[in-house]
C-alpha cells in the first residue's frame, strides 16, 4: 500500500497536483476543496464522507476506509469549459479499467459501469473555488463487498468484480495522471481520441434512443461529440443541457 508521503512525491513527479491532503472523515471532499486555501492544484481524499454527494444533490454512500472517495482541484484556462463533464468519465475510466481487467460502460451524464452495475460516480462543480477552478469530484466502490439494502442490487465494487482488493492510493494516483493527461487535451484542443472512446463506452450511437432535457425526445442517435448530440441526423441537441440518454 502507497504512503501519503509516496502519493504526494509521486503526484508532485507525475501531475500538475503538487499537494495532497488526506483526512480519516468529512462531510464531503467537494466541501473540504472549496474551503482550502486555493495554493495551487490539489487533491483531496476522505477515507469516509459523512455526506458525500453525487450529481443533483443525490447522496453518494462509502463504506469507510475501504473506497475511494476524492476530489481533484485544478485551475485551467479551458477553451470549451463544458467539454470537460463528457470527458471527465472517460479518464477516470481509462485508469480504473486496467484494474478491472475488462471493459467499462459510461452512463451519461456522471457513472460508470461494471458487469451492469454502478461502479463509479463523477461530478464537476465550478465557480466555488474561483475563475477557472474546477473541483472534480470522483467516487469509486473499491473494496467494499456489502451494500445497502436499496443498492445491493444495482451497484458494484472492484473487489466484488475481481475477487482481491485494490490499492486505494495507487488508484488515486492512476486517476491523478488520466485526469491531468485529460485537462492538457482539453486545453489543446486535442481530444478526438477521448471523444471516440466516450462515443464507444456510451454504446448507443446509430441506436434509438430517448433523451431527456427539459422533456424527453426520442430518435436515432447519429452524432455525439463533446459539445452535442445529434438525432434523425438533423436534431442538434447541446450535450450540456442533456440530463439522460437511454435506450429506447
Amino acid at each position: 500500500m502507497l504512503a501519503d508521503a509516496q502519493i504526494e512525491t509521486l503526484l508532485a513527479q507525475r501531475t500538475r497536483f503538487q499537494r495532497l491532503r488526506h483526512v480519516a472523515s468529512c462531510p464531503s471532499t467537494q466541501d473540504l476543496a472549496a474551503a482550502e486555501p486555493r495554493d495551487g492544484d490539489a487533491i483531496f481524499w476522505a477515507d469516509h464522507q459523512t455526506a458525500g454527494r453525487g450529481r443533483q444533490q443525490r447522496v453518494w454512500d462509502d463504506q469507510p476506509g475501504a473506497d475511494l472517495a476524492i476530489t481533484v482541484r485544478a485551475t485551467i484556462s479551458l477553451p470549451q469549459p463544458l467539454a470537460l463533464p463528457a470527458a471527465l468519465p472517460v479518464a477516470v475510466l481509462q485508469a480504473i479499467e486496467p484494474l478491472a481487467d475488462r471493459r467499462l460502460r459510461v452512463k451519461w451524464p456522471n457513472d460508470l459501469f461494471l458487469d451492469g452495475r454502478k461502479l463509479c460516480g463523477v461530478l464537476v462543480d465550478v465557480g466555488p473555488a474561483g475563475p477557472d477552478t474546477y473541483l472534480i469530484g470522483i467516487g469509486v466502490n473499491c473494496n467494499r463487498v456489502r451494500f445497502p439494502p436499496e443498492l445491493e442490487a444495482i451497484a458494484t465494487s472492484l473487489a466484488v468484480a475481481t475477487g482481491h482488493e485494490v490499492d486505494r492510493g495507487a488508484l488515486l494516483l492512476a486517476i491523478a495522471e488520466r485526469v491531468d493527461a485529460m485537462l492538457g487535451c482539453l486545453q489543446q484542443r486535442q481530444h478526438a481520441a477521448l471523444e471516440e472512446l466516450f462515443r464507444d463506452r456510451l454504446g448507443m450511437l446509430e441506436r434509438r434512443v430517448v433523451v431527456g432535457t427539459n422533456v424527453e425526445e426520442s430518435g436515432v442517435l447519429t452524432g455525439l461529440d463533446f459539445a452535442e448530440l445529434v438525432l434523425d441526423g438533423e436534431r442538434r441537441r447541446p450535450l450540456a443541457f442533456v440530463r439522460s440518454i437511454r435506450a429506447g
